[in-house]
């Protein structure tokens, strides 16, 4: 019975403590877009554009869209937060210049992405 009772604590903490390491966090997915021009100096009042058009839930049949916009700041960034993962299109536009490129989001992490506006 002292065997049985010495090998149940140990078999119960490992769960435990695997139990606890598994519980991922679910916090935001952020995205901070850094804007610099062809000489490499930040560019401050550029308009940073996230977006994903036109997805459509399979079983509903609804459109959906996601979008956020923002003004970049003296150091030229741009900061975003989204509920959930994604992969999204990046436009940014300052006067005459413009630039597309992409971004994919991760749930409970910040993704850093740098520009060049020519």
């Amino acid at each position: 019975m002292k065997v049985i009772n010495a090998l149940v604590l140990p078999v119960l903490c490992l769960s435990l403590i695997i139990g606890i390491s598994s519980c991922k966090k679910s916090g935001p997915a952020e995205a901070v877009i850094t804007v610099h021009n062809s000489i490499g100096n930040p560019v401050a009042g550029a308009i940073v554009v996230l977006r994903q058009d036109s997805v459509v839930n399979p079983t509903t049949g609804i459109k959906a869209s996601v979008i956020q916009q923002n003004t970049t700041d003296f150091s030229g960034t741009a900061s975003f937060s989204f509920e959930l993962e994604a992969v999204l299109n990046v436009e940014v536009s300052k006067d005459t210049l413009k630039i597309r490129d992409f971004i994919k989001l991760e749930q409970n992490d910040i993704v850093a992405k740098t520009v060049i506006l020519k």
